[in-house]
């Protein structure tokens, strides 16, 4: 059994150092989270506060180092929770949730040391649906156990929640084994998002991901207005971070970020509408190329012949063709800056005629909408390889009036050019 709380949470003594007494006062802050759908709060993160004797703040890490692993680290994590629910049911909110962070060493070792947090919530008559229990990222051998905990807590009628998704061991793996209903983005991952473009169209495909695997999701660690409009184009349900409101003794009001959230609407709408125009305009060219291409092909004009329009664009690679059984038709017909990418390392697995491309969307989908022209998200293509984008159309053959499927590869790089946006959105034709 670990030992028991001190009777004023707000003090906190370590072991002994050096001979000295140190004491350390503690108080809680708390962070909103707001719902993008109802532009308000529906959650506070709890975050402890100290101060040493000499009015020095003392970092969070530097406090938790106070207290080595084992009873210590347990009693501490475990008088932290007990003041923020204390000092969250001061302020009078009684609808949001409260996230508690829970190191994962903790939450396994805590159960061997005696029961507390559901006695601690009942004493406080503070419900379990609305604690969300916060795993923080840290590293930890034995995951089975970590399970069990967190089934503790989800048994309990607790909400799971990992932190710093994308960071050190809160991977995909994490999300397999437990379950999360929230799962928080990595604060880092929300700083690349406005400066990597591989980081921005990947951002999108990450939340989908954990959205399919049954979690709602929060972008944590958002400081500006263009980190709050990449998390609404990739469609986040939850936002957090001192763009919106820093942590503090005081709750904000709940309509405080509504005119944020509005501009936030507006702008995600303008740059939509802009990606729009700026995608027509760059593959407006493409696209007239593909048609008259198919135009040429449902006439007789021979394969390598109806493509050197498209195929003389600047960003155009390859053309090839797919029978309606989705089994390609003859050999990609390369351009001049195809021909100069070829890379020897994949020699392996360029495409020849048979090669099967019926798994593959942009000839799904062309099959699926004849004579109207497709478009992919950037992909990595082998025969180049780098990432491009396809075009594909569905027409009817000359000789035979079977359906065949032209595709033109992109180079996506040289279409999207400086533009950090471009292909982060679904790309339309």
């Amino acid at each position: 059994m670990v030992g028991t709380l001190p009777p004023d949470l707000e003090k906190f003594r370590p072991q002994q150092e050096r001979g000295e007494r140190h004491e350390y006062r503690l108080f809680s802050h708390f962070q909103a989270i707001y719902s993008l759908a109802h532009r308000r709060p529906v959650g506070y993160e709890g975050l402890i506060r100290a101060i040493d004797s000499r009015g020095r703040e003392i970092p969070p890490i530097e406090l938790f180092s106070k207290a080595p692993h084992g009873e210590a680290r347990i009693l501490l994590d475990r008088q932290c929770r007990a003041l923020h629910v204390r000092n969250f049911l001061r302020l009078g909110e009684d609808r949001s949730w409260l996230f508690l962070n829970v190191d994962p060493h903790v939450a396994s070792e805590g159960l061997r040391f005696g029961s507390f947090f559901s006695e601690m919530l009942k004493s406080n008559g503070f419900p379990t649906h609305r604690v969300a229990v916060e795993l923080i990222e840290t590293p930890f051998d034995d995951e089975s156990r970590l399970t069990d905990a967190i089934e503790h807590y989800r048994k309990l009628g607790c909400l799971i929640v990992i932190d710093d998704f994308g960071a050190g061991y809160s991977n995909f793996d994490r999300i397999w084994r437990l379950k999360p209903d929230i799962v928080k983005i990595d604060r880092e991952m929300t700083r690349r998002v406005t400066v990597e473009p591989l980081a921005r169209r990947m951002f999108t495909g990450i939340i989908s991901v954990l959205h399919e695997a049954g979690a709602i999701v929060c972008v944590e660690g958002i400081e500006t207005e263009a980190e709050a409009l990449c998390a609404v184009d990739a469609n986040a349900d939850l936002m957090q971070g001192n763009y919106f409101a820093p942590g503090s003794d005081a709750l904000p009001p709940d309509n405080a970020c509504r005119e944020a959230f509005g501009r936030l609407i507006a702008g995600y709408r303008t740059d939509i509408a802009e990606f729009q125009k700026r995608q027509q305009a760059r593959l407006e060219p493409y696209l007239a190329a593909l048609k008259n291409a198919v135009q040429d092909l449902s006439l007789g004009t021979e394969f390598p012949q109806a493509v050197q329009v498209i195929l003389k664009l600047p960003c155009t690679r390859r053309c090839y063709l797919i029978g309606s059984d989705g089994l390609q038709i003859g050999a990609n017909v390369e351009s001049e800056r195809g021909v100069r990418d070829y890379d020897p390392r994949f020699e392996l697995v360029q495409p020849t005629e048979g090669t099967d491309w019926q798994t593959k969307s942009y000839f799904r989908r062309a099959i699926e909408s004849p004579a109207k022209a497709q478009i992919t998200r950037p992909y990595l293509s082998v025969s180049g390889p780098k990432l491009c984008v396809t075009l594909s159309f569905a027409f009817e053959a000359f000789d035979d009036g079977a359906q065949q499927v032209l595709c033109a590869d992109l180079d996506f790089a040289a279409l999207a050019g400086e533009d950090l946006a471009f292909g982060a959105g679904s790309l339309q034709a």
